[in-house]
């Protein structure tokens, strides 16, 4: 390209990335501000290099367009040649129009299909652009179906709103045979649970993720069959408004199983509202058999999705995917389940 040098983003340059993040993209990001949460997201320490591909304008040397990008390897390095990347923050500057900055932001997006052992890509909350591009791009489109237990012994919500009877469980009759319980990840033999679903995971990956997580504090429930584990959940606790909700952000397992009564029972533990569980690729009824219901969107009853800043209102997470198996996404996946502002 005549005006444009493509490159990846140096450690050297990780002020000017910051810069273009705080200028470009959003006042006051928590990545523009937070080098600790940049290098937890974007750094390659194999390569000594930040995950950002750029257009750098070789008459100013500044950037005029950037993808970030997260390989499921940035936390477990052995899952590198499974070739699995999502998609992060996507921006060519506004204040510059030309075709040649156009081709180079659309060039940067294309080469990260040319990332090492390449097998899947997604991008989880697409703004309306983008999903025209990735349309015309024949990806697969998609959203994230959101599924809550509201807890049957409150009656006035603070973060959902517009709730009546109906929206709440009616409790089946124990089984005995499935339980949950807040674990620890280090009790956890690798031998015991499994990744079942694509991309895949590990228990590394979930130490590394979310264990080793320099802001968000998050936890992790194991699902039981009689004592056999079936599944780990990584769950954040998020209050505000005087309030607790529960969400659980990943999953590394089967989802399977009645938790209609353990669920109830989790909820009054920790003083919650609801929990909610964001998902695109898994069958609604594997989450109705464990006692979740899925949410309308276009419903009165509202389940938040943004809580920084936070809005009392119901949000559809769109997707695009690239890949030659069953895509399944998850709240935690991509860049969604991080910090925006970290004054919030």
């Amino acid at each position: 390209m005549t005006n444009y040098t493509i490159k990846d983003v140096s450690t050297a340059e990780q002020k000017k990335l910051q810069r273009f993040l705080d200028v470009y993209w959003k006042k006051g990001h928590a990545l523009a501000t937070s080098s600790e949460l940049l290098r937890f997201q974007h750094y390659d320490k194999f390569n000594d290099k930040f995950n950002f591909l750029v257009a750098e304008n070789k008459s100013t040397l500044e950037y005029d367009a950037l993808i970030g990008y997260i390989p499921t390897s940035q936390y477990d390095s052995d899952l590198l040649e499974n070739g699995d990347y999502w998609g992060a923050i996507w921006k060519i500057r506004d204040d510059i129009s030309n075709d040649e900055l156009n081709a180079a932001g659309f060039f940067i997006w294309k080469k990260l299909f040319k990332l090492p052992y390449f097998q899947s890509y997604a991008a989880i909350g697409i703004s309306e652009i983008a999903k025209k591009i990735y349309k015309a791009s024949r990806m697969s489109l998609g959203y994230l179906s959101h599924y809550f237990v509201l807890n049957n012994n409150i009656d006035s919500f603070k973060i959902a709103a517009n709730v009546s009877s109906s929206n709440k469980s009616s409790l089946n009759n124990v089984n005995g045979m499935n339980k949950i319980k807040w674990i620890s990840l280090s009790d956890v033999n690798p031998n015991d649970v499994h990744a079942c679903y694509k991309p895949h995971k590990s228990l590394a990956y979930f130490a590394n993720r979310y264990v080793q997580h320099p802001i968000y504090q998050y936890r992790f429930l194991g699902i039981y069959e009689n004592d056999t584990l079936l599944s780990l959940w990584s769950v954040r606790k998020i209050s505000i408004n005087g309030s607790n909700v529960l969400r659980v952000v990943d999953v590394l397992g089967e989802l399977k199983g009645d938790l209609h009564q353990q669920l109830q029972l989790l909820l009054i533990e920790e003083d919650a509202e609801y929990i909610d569980f964001l998902n695109c690729g898994l069958d609604k009824s594997i989450f109705e058999q464990m006692g979740f219901q899925e949410l309308d969107f276009n419903d009165d009853l509202i389940i938040p999705n943004y809580f920084e800043p936070f809005e009392q209102k119901n949000v559809k997470v769109e997707l695009a995917y690239k890949a030659n198996f069953q895509y399944i996404a998850f709240k935690g996946d991509a860049d969604q389940d991080r910090p925006t502002l970290l004054q919030s």
